[in-house]
């Protein structure tokens, strides 16, 4: 494989790579705790779309912090589930597996 071999197939897996970007910033979970009244929205890219907390738990400070990580966490754990089970854990393997060829040519 020739060196111009080597840059189309670098070239095809960055296209490759912004397909997946596209395809996890596409899906969105929510976690929860507190019997849902903290309620956080997580990106597929585990980035913290929204949190929203009930009226009712505004005014007691004392645990919120710990429900509110409880609810992003849980939101983290239903993404991570979403990406397994859709399409998007079968461009993620594609994209390992051509990642591991071409750093096997380049090196």
């Amino acid at each position: 494989m020739g060196f111009l071999d080597k840059m189309k197939q670098a070239k095809d897996m960055y296209g490759n790579m912004k397909k997946i970007q596209q395809e996890l910033d596409k899906i969105e979970c929510s976690g929860s705790s507190c019997s849902g009244k903290i309620i956080a929205v997580v990106k597929g890219n585990h980035h913290i779309k929204s949190i929203k907390i009930d009226d009712s738990l505004k005014s007691s400070s004392s645990n919120l912090e710990n429900l509110i990580v409880e609810a992003i966490n849980d939101g983290h754990k239903n993404v991570d589930k979403e990406i397994k089970s859709t399409k998007s854990e079968k461009m993620i393997n594609k994209y390992n597996i051509m990642r591991k060829n071409t750093l096997e040519y380049i090196v």
